[in-house]
């Protein structure tokens, strides 16, 4: 049976593959793909270096984002790192989006979102659902029509930081 250790050994050979190639089409959902697997969708994010926690933090709320809007980030596990995924976006430059971001996250209790998922649903449901839902709502048409070309960003992040993927 193969350790973690092993596991771990295939993800960084993969992931190397990865950037190593010559057409940049794929690169940032194949890699976002290996790191998933080597962090166990969020479970063992401390597994990952500084440069692929930004790095997932970014897709990670951007594929939620497009799955559904900021409601449902905040509703599962990856809005544990709602507070650091700001830092994040700002991280790859994405201040426009890091900005919506952080207006969304003013909604809890000193802006500080609960990282803990059963404590975030809670605070959410304390909340005026007319007042909180017509915010959000207008935060999500904010993020579709944002200026940040993410997926772009996310690429130029990689490659700049390349070896830290390898």
């Amino acid at each position: 049976m193969a350790t973690y250790e092993d596991v771990l050994d295939n993800v960084t050979l993969q992931a190397s593959k990865i950037i190593a190639r010559q057409n940049t089409e794929n690169i940032v959902t194949d890699l976002y793909n290996i790191i998933c697997q080597k962090c166990e969708n969020g479970d063992l994010i401390n597994e990952l270096n500084g440069i692929e926690r930004v790095f997932y933090l970014c897709q990670t709320f951007e594929l939620n984002m497009n799955n559904g809007g900021i409601h449902q980030y905040y509703e599962n596990s990856a809005g544990n790192f709602a507070n650091e995924t700001v830092e994040a976006l700002v991280e790859i430059k994405a201040m426009n989006t890091a900005l919506i971001l952080d207006k969304a996250n003013s909604i809890f209790k000193e802006g500080i979102v609960p990282e803990d998922c059963d404590a975030r649903i809670e605070e959410l449901e304390s909340l005026d659902y007319s007042e909180v839902s017509w915010f959000l709502d207008e935060l999500d048409h904010q993020f579709y029509e944002c200026v940040d070309d993410l997926s772009s960003l996310n690429l130029k992040y990689v490659l700049t930081n390349k070896e830290a993927f390898m």
